[in-house]
């Protein structure tokens, strides 16, 4: 069983959610985000940002590899929550 620690796994999950933000329409950082929305999920923020689905899946298939199969599941939940809108 491979280790990885909450706080290596956060790291990784902001990184992804940085570059899915920075990827999107409008462009902005995951930093942004969470300065201009905080924790307030009813802002629904997520829809004010737009990725093509071939972008998203690419970025989420490169981090999904350095996660650990407990911490891919944990970042499934992550990405339904706060990643931006796809579209085709």
């Amino acid at each position: 069983m491979v280790y990885m620690s909450d706080k290596k796994a956060l790291k990784i999950f902001e990184a992804c959610m940085n570059e899915l933000y920075l990827a999107s329409i409008p462009s902005i950082s995951w930093a942004e985000v969470r300065e201009k929305y905080g924790d307030d999920e009813r802002s629904e923020f997520y829809m004010k940002h737009v990725i093509k689905s071939v972008d998203y899946d690419m970025i989420v298939s490169r981090y999904n590899k350095l996660l650990t199969s407990y911490y891919r599941r944990q970042f499934a939940w992550y990405l339904l929550d706060y990643a931006p809108t796809c579209e085709d």
